[in-house]
């Protein structure tokens, strides 16, 4: 029986740590599993099917080519498809990873014609290509953990441009090194070369890399850190606003990313027999980059397409430019050689790399990918229950005091203070200025105060990180909206609730489907947020921060733009989303019919100052409240010249 007990209770500890990955199993494993092989098929299938229709070892080179490429496309496609980040420097992991397994994998009287004096004895080591490929992995992902730090230093600090030049500078490090160490790398000159013989002669080992590759990305792109970090990717702002830390997100995937990478690279200088600084620099970097935005970088769909289509347009712009064109028998070569040359290749690459930049940056299918098509063709989902009521919490207060900001020479807050319970919502007033979205933004973490102390029951939360902030229970909206635009209306219910069920819920899992209905929004729900009216974003907004799990709803200004009708609407929108998951509510609002309807007690903030507490109907009689809101006197009588 105890026996059977521990059993039980491992199963249970792993399906819940998949549950945790993989929310849904079919959805996000068996799925994309099934489009795994529907792609590997359909894209080896297609080069096969050229090298039977043109004969030749050219051919053969071609195709064996393009699935390598294939698989650093989808290593880079990992990384860029998900977090948004533009890397230049795949191709420099690649080049680690290249030199790496040439060095361990040549054989070392092959070795003493190249680099006799390499450093560390390495050349008199010699090991099999899958070890080799092994060390490669290691070595590659080592250097990816110390451009990983600096990556998510710069990332928090300056934002995805920041990381971009990074990586830009890693593969010009990587390519000096490579050129300038002769005693290593043999330099630009000799290089390092496989002996006759030694190099692939399968593709087995390429369908098999091609093959996990495609698996993997499918995987992580609908595992739990994948769909993190394409809400970080569409607003950095909002979804640390839901808990999630970009920077652990990011570089997961760019260790995923660089593993793929360093197969690949592996791979290509097996194929080739022979290594040189170039084989790993500015061309194959915009030869990758071109395919994964010709197809579409935010899919493993597109990836593939642009791998194909640019493999296509470059064979045939090399036949051009070496050959000449002929078009019914007429040789277009002698009047066109000015077009017809052999750095035509380069030129498209450089000219596809712009157009599709400037007028289709999301490629020619974006994200569509072929498991999520299935999953929607063939699965046919209910409308859930009602959402029950969450029981009355336990009581928890939410407090600001003291809190005074500084921007330069302007006091934005001058000692403002605020209590608000978990069992009540409470409205905040004020002119336009006064400075409220100030002081929730000092709440949440986005400004740090001069002064003053943020307190959620005994936790202290002044200055600390957004992220850390909302998994203490402090979940807010914007003023502007701020959704996971190019995600579902589901997913970005889904991405708060995974947090959640991390953080906040203790791997519980929030009912998804129950506050999307709940918000109004269930027959919208495949639709990306970006396609939303406003009235229905701004549901989804407040839909997403309920998913979150919150002690406290803050919410910036949730009637900004709505009629007075959907304002009324957004009253009990608020209500039932805050009943559901038993949750305190601070609302920021100019609508005062909004606020006497909805709010157990109203503060009010002119020029950073609280001049007003009480119920709503106290506040609207106050006098200061008069002046600084409504422009009425403060005091009968009053001479306002």
């Amino acid at each position: 029986m105890a026996t059977r007990s521990l059993v039980a209770a491992w199963t249970g500890n792993r399906r819940r740590e998949a549950g945790l990955l993989f929310p849904s199993l079919r959805r996000d494993v068996a799925f994309p599993l099934a489009g795994a092989v529907v792609l590997f098929a359909a894209f080896v299938g297609a080069g096969l099917l050229y090298t039977l229709m043109v004969e030749g070892a050219s051919a053969e080179k071609l195709i064996t080519a393009m699935f390598i490429d294939a698989i650093m496309v989808i290593g880079i496609q990992i990384y860029v498809g998900n977090t948004g980040v533009f890397s230049f420097g795949h191709i420099g992991f690649g080049a680690v990873a290249g030199y790496a397994f040439a060095i361990f994998a040549i054989a070392p009287e092959d070795k003493y014609t190249r680099i006799p004096n390499a450093p560390w004895g390495l050349a008199d080591v010699e090991m099999g290509p899958l070890p080799a490929t092994g060390v490669a992995l290691v070595i590659t992902l080592i250097v990816a953990v110390i451009v990983g730090i600096g990556l998510g230093r710069s990332g928090a600090r300056s934002g995805s441009v920041a990381a971009t030049v990074i990586t830009l500078a890693l593969l010009f490090f990587t390519h000096e090194v490579a050129a300038s160490w002769n005693e290593l790398t043999g330099g630009e000159r000799a290089g390092l070369t496989f002996g006759i013989g030694d190099t692939l002669q399968t593709r087995t080992p390429i369908y098999l890399a091609l093959f996990a590759a495609i698996v993997l990305a499918l995987l992580f792109a609908r595992s739990s850190i994948g769909r993190l970090n394409q809400a970080a990717r569409e607003d950095n702002l909002a979804a640390r606003a839901m808990g999630i830390n970009p920077v652990v997100q990011q570089t997961i995937a760019l260790l995923l990313s660089v593993a793929v990478v360093a197969v690949a690279a592996s791979l290509r200088v097996y194929e080739i027999g022979s290594l040189l600084p170039e084989f790993f620099f500015f061309q194959y970097t915009l030869l990758t980059l071109v395919m994964l935005v010709v197809g579409g970088r935010n899919g493993v769909t597109g990836a593939l397409l642009g791998v194909a289509v640019i493999t296509a347009v470059r064979e045939s712009a090399r036949r051009m430019g070496s050959d000449g064109y002929e078009i019914f028998g007429l040789g277009l070569d002698g009047n066109l050689d000015w077009v017809f040359r052999e750095g035509l290749p380069t030129v498209l690459l450089g000219l596809a790399m712009v157009v599709f930049m400037i007028w289709r940056p999301n490629g020619v299918l974006d994200d569509w990918e072929v498991d999520a098509w299935l999953w929607r063709r063939f699965i046919r989902q209910k409308p859930p229950a009602a959402a029950v009521a969450a029981p009355e919490p336990d009581a928890l207060d939410l407090s600001a005091s003291g809190v005074t900001v500084e921007f330069g020479g302007f006091r934005a807050l001058d000692g403002a203070s605020i209590e608000v319970s978990n069992r009540e919502i409470v409205g905040l007033i004020g002119p336009n200025g006064a400075g409220k979205t100030t002081l929730v933004n000092v709440m949440t973490g986005m400004v740090d105060p001069t002064s003053g102390e943020v307190q959620l029951g005994e936790m202290g939360l002044t200055s600390e990180p957004s992220h850390s902030i909302a998994r203490a229970g402090l979940v807010r909206t914007f003023q502007n909206l701020r959704l996971f635009s190019s995600l579902t209306v589901r997913e970005n219910v889904e991405v708060a609730a995974l947090m959640a069920s991390v953080h906040r819920n203790g791997g519980s899992r929030t009912d998804i489907d129950a506050i999307v209905a709940g918000a109004g929004l269930w027959e919208q729900r495949n639709r990306r947020a970006g396609q939303l009216d406003y009235g229905n974003s701004r549901r989804l907004e407040l839909a997403r921060a309920a998913a979150a799990a919150p002690a406290f709803l803050l919410l910036d200004e949730p009637t900004s733009g709505m009629s007075g009708t959907e304002s009324l609407a957004m009253v009990e929108s608020v209500r039932s989303m805050a009943a559901a998951v038993g949750a305190g509510v601070l609302v920021i609002d100019h609508d005062l019919n909004f606020i006497t309807g909805i709010c157990d007690r109203v503060y009010c903030l002119d020029q950073g100052r609280m001049i007003a507490i009480g119920t709503p109907d106290e506040v609207q009689a106050d006098a200061a409240v008069k002046a600084a809101y409504l422009g009425e006197a403060a005091q009968p009588g009053e001479d306002r010249t």
